[in-house]
């Protein structure tokens, strides 16, 4: 079984000869093929190679060309709003308690004097090779590194700007990222437990609309020149983005996101260096 990914980041060319190569191994009875890719780069790459010989029908000639080969057409559907949650909420509670219980109290046979196969195990984990110096000092999950429990019950609410896996991952990352330069009284006032307006929804919402609808980013700059007393959902009414207007007003309109303006015009700074496509602005932490 061979597995063929990222084949819609080859130029036209080695698409087409990729598409051979598998058109002559699923000849061979012993061979399944399986491969994961935006079917839309592979009409183009196949009408760009084929120019000459398309005719006036370029699509109908790239779609036979893809079923002679591919058998099986599968798409998958976007992720949902409970896929998002799942997804984010797997990769950011990655803290692994120990709930096993404690050992039993050792007890001697007062017969033989042995003691309990209890107490021999507990002695046998005891005496297990410590880790070196070294070793124990390095802390792996810091605390900045380290998802709260208010973080984790917000991050499902930004999911309607985030419809793939691939994004969900990058806003985890970015807000890791992020994150981990406050510590102490810093990171508090990040978290500021309990406080609708708290920093790091504004941050999550922000980083959100960065990484789901990067056209976008544009529009948080009309933030930094509103009163910071306004209601952020007010400017949103000036969108002219009709698919992202209608998410942030239903996300502004509930009880979760930070309701003023000043609660975004604060983190703006920093969190547009974390996009391609930013606005450079001198105020805000940077």
């Amino acid at each position: 079984m061979l597995y063929i990914d990222d084949l819609d980041r080859c130029p036209p060319k080695v698409v087409v000869q990729v598409l051979e190569a598998i058109h002559l191994l699923l000849a061979l009875p012993v061979f399944v093929v399986v491969v994961g890719v935006d079917s839309r780069w592979l009409k183009k790459a196949v009408e760009q190679h084929y120019e000459e010989m398309l005719g006036d029908d370029p699509e109908t000639f790239a779609d036979s060309y893809l079923e002679k080969i591919f058998q099986v057409p599968f798409t998958l559907s976007h992720m949902d709003d409970p896929g998002f949650a799942g997804l984010v909420r797997g990769l950011a509670d990655t803290e692994v308690q120990d709930f096993s219980p404690a050992p039993a109290p050792a007890e001697t046979d007062p017969a033989t004097g042995d003691r309990s196969p209890v107490e021999i195990g507990s002695r046998l984990r005891a005496e297990a090779p410590r880790p070196s110096s070294e070793q124990s000092t390095i802390d792996v999950r810091p605390p900045r590194l380290v998802i709260s429990l208010q973080e984790l019950d917000f991050l499902p609410t930004p999911a309607p700007l985030v419809r793939s896996p691939r994004t969900a991952k990058r806003l985890l990352n970015l807000y890791r990222l992020l994150r981990a330069r406050f510590a102490g009284e810093d990171l508090a006032e990040l978290l500021s437990d309990g406080d609708r307006e708290a920093p790091f929804r504004a941050v999550l919402v922000l980083l959100a609309v960065h990484v789901g609808h990067p056209d976008a980013v544009r529009w948080f700059a009309s933030i930094e020149g509103t009163d910071p007393d306004d209601k952020a959902v007010e400017i949103v009414s000036s969108m002219n983005d009709h698919e992202l207007r209608p998410k942030l007003e239903r996300g502004l309109s509930g009880e979760a996101w930070p309701l003023l303006a000043g609660s975004y015009q604060r983190w703006l700074p920093l969190v547009n260096r974390f996009s391609f496509a930013r606005e450079r602005s001198m105020s805000g932490p940077r």
